[in-house]
């Protein structure tokens, strides 16, 4: 277990960072300014700004210290999720039909419907959520875009499937001798 004094020098350290983020989009910081900002004596705060520094966390330039270029463009970097979602399994025969008809009518035809059907299928089936951190993040909404993809998905598979079936043939009478 740690000592209540390496626990102290820890949030102090933390608190330095701190300050030195907020200032760093200012033009920097002195340490004085961070002595006084944070009431501590600035032997401390240099042991602090070394200890920082020695950790690749901070710079500093003409006595202003700064955050490191690579730590502030960490900070605001917009992230996607790519939720894929699975092919419900009493669907997989009709997707498999829908693939068959997009070969046999040519993968490479702008105008073949099956293919452009199989792709609003996969387009229905993947949820895309973005945002700058997983704060911003709402997860019942993704969750509620999970449940209409699937409630949507067999509905109009269906429906599309049986647009493209060909007609069942007539069963001939056969004439009894």
């Amino acid at each position: 277990m740690s000592s209540p004094k390496y626990h102290q020098f820890m949030m102090n350290l933390h608190k330095c960072y701190e300050v030195v983020l907020q200032n760093t989009a200012k033009g920097g910081i002195t340490a004085n300014d961070i002595a006084k900002e944070m009431h501590m004596h600035k032997t401390v705060i240099h042991h602090l700004l070394n200890t920082l520094k020695a950790m690749k966390k901070v710079q500093d330039q003409h006595g202003n210290w700064f955050i490191r270029p690579k730590e502030r463009t960490a900070e605001a970097q917009e992230k996607e999720i790519v939720i894929e979602l699975p092919i419900p399994k009493n669907e997989w025969q009709r997707i498999a039909l829908l693939e068959d008809m997009a070969r046999l009518f040519g993968e490479n035809d702008p105008s073949n419907a099956f293919k452009t059907s199989l792709q609003a299928l996969k387009d229905t089936r993947t949820i895309r959520v973005k945002g700058k951190n997983v704060d911003d993040l709402d997860l019942e909404r993704v969750g509620d875009l999970v449940r209409e993809a699937n409630r949507s998905f067999s509905f109009n598979l269906k429906s599309l499937v049986r647009k493209f079936r060909p007609p069942k043939p007539q069963a001939s009478k056969s004439s009894e001798t």
